[in-house]
């Protein structure tokens, strides 16, 4: 019987069980991790996994291993926007959008629990909470055993947008509690080690945070009826724009609180800024009530109009963002039109170099929301883009210059790709208007959290 390294080391994987072939992976990988020098052979079974698990239920384990490889491959570089970083994202994003009910559970939380990783690493902790929530509940999973444990990491690093003490302190005490009540439900003892080393972490920054009254910011709500449900379901989808929606979503105060109020000797340009962002607010404030109304209603065309003004609105605050940004660093750009997606780049051309204002930052809510932006409009380093991304920028299109049919009946479907690209059906419209408006509110949190990290 050959040992894991003979299979490793082997010329013809073909010869060895799956199962066999997979856990040689690991250890290769293991050795990467450890040496940092990648092995000869790494590259070579992570492609014969491929291909042998190609329209297979086990088929992302062998892009796990990829998004590993790359992962060890872009601690290695000086460059946090490195080529192997954005192909890594690119993977867990193309595996999220691809395979949502179409695999195991077991398979389901290893995606989501790897790429809530890889969000929660480029600061885009409350991307990555949410991506927590979607995980199924699996007995003697060892992905999901680490569920409670994750989320409390993922507040960790929530943690340190927040410059309120009070705000601050409530996420740790629940990332610290959440850490350790967690570690005991994880049997893996790498596993217990990894996270036991991260509420270390947590009890550190608590306490040098010191003693807050947990209680003392508390404010009742006041909301009743028909406004009562709207604001509950704001705060269980996490679309507050609130510091406290992804720490208490039930117990916060459900209003907005996202503001900008400027600080400077330049009292016009800063009055100009602060309508700006108020302006944002309000808008996105409007579309979230929108959303909420149609979701309420019976499907009917009206109902499908509604939703998708709301999808196709939602756009027009990412560029919105993107303008206030440039006002606010005073990036000055050439093309003064250019939107979330071109703004970073010297004369707002993917193929020129990062600014330095976004290059050089060691702004973690900056960064946050560079990531996001390619999430939303793909990623310069990579010839081909997320099939989710590249379908609900062609929708959006198509919204905006032609039309599109919201099909109810199998029947319906278009017999044509190009007819089809004219056509969505009722479930894709409810999900692209709610997570598109998920991510502007994500972004304006991003550019609030940005800024305090500015003042601070």
């Amino acid at each position: 019987m050959s040992t894991l390294q003979e299979i490793a080391q082997s010329d013809d994987y073909g010869q060895f069980e799956l199962k066999e072939v997979y856990q040689a992976a690991q250890l290769l990988l293991q050795e990467f991790q450890k040496t940092r020098t990648a092995p000869e052979k790494l590259v070579e079974i992570i492609e014969h996994l491929k291909k042998r698990l190609e329209g297979q239920a086990a088929y992302p384990l062998a892009i796990l291993l990829e998004s590993s490889k790359l992962g060890v491959e872009h601690q290695l570089q000086k460059d946090w926007n490195s080529p192997m970083k954005q192909r890594q994202l690119f993977l867990f994003e193309s595996l999220y959008a691809q395979f949502r009910g179409k695999v195991p559970p077991t398979i389901w939380n290893q995606i989501c629990l790897n790429y809530a990783e890889a969000l929660i690493y480029v600061g885009r902790s409350l991307d990555g909470l949410n991506v927590l929530e979607q995980m199924t509940e699996a007995e003697n999973d060892p992905s999901y055993e680490r569920l409670d444990a994750e989320r409390g990491w993922g507040l960790l690093f929530y943690s340190t947008f927040l410059r309120d003490k009070d705000a601050k302190g409530e996420a740790l005490h629940l990332s610290r509690d959440l850490l350790r009540d967690g570690i005991e439900k994880i049997t893996n003892a790498n596993g217990r080690a990894l996270y036991a080393d991260r509420l270390k972490l947590a009890v550190k920054m608590l306490e040098e945070i010191g003693s807050i009254d947990l209680t003392g910011s508390y404010k009742p709500n006041f909301f009743e009826g028909r406004e009562r449900d709207y604001r509950d379901w704001c705060a269980k989808h996490r679309l507050l724009l609130n510091d406290n929606n992804e720490v208490d979503p039930d117990g916060t105060m459900k209003i907005d609180t996202l503001n900008y109020r400027h600080v400077g000797g330049d009292k016009e340009y800063g009055r100009y800024l602060e309508t700006f962002m108020d302006s944002i607010v309000s808008e996105f404030t409007g579309l979230r009530w929108n959303l909420f109304e149609a979701l309420e209603q019976e499907p009917s065309a009206e109902r499908n109009e509604q939703l998708k003004t709301v999808y196709r609105q939602t756009y027009t605050l990412f560029s919105k963002i993107a303008q206030f940004v440039s006002q606010y660093y005073k990036l000055e750009m050439t093309n003064p039109r250019a939107g979330l997606q071109r703004m970073w780049f010297e004369e707002e051309d993917p193929k020129k170099p990062l600014k330095p204002f976004i290059k050089d930052s060691k702004n973690g809510a900056l960064k946050a929301l560079f990531w996001l932006s390619k999430e939303l409009f793909g990623y310069e380093q990579s010839a081909v883009q997320n099939v989710a991304t590249v379908r609900s920028l062609l929708i959006r299109d198509q919204l905006e210059r032609s039309f599109v049919q919201v099909i109810t009946k199998k029947e319906e479907i278009a017999e044509t790709g190009e007819l089809r690209k004219h056509q969505m059906t009722q479930i894709e419209l409810e999900r692209l208007s709610q997570t598109t408006l998920f991510k502007a509110r994500n972004a304006l949190m991003y550019v609030g959290f940005a800024i305090g990290l500015e003042k601070k």
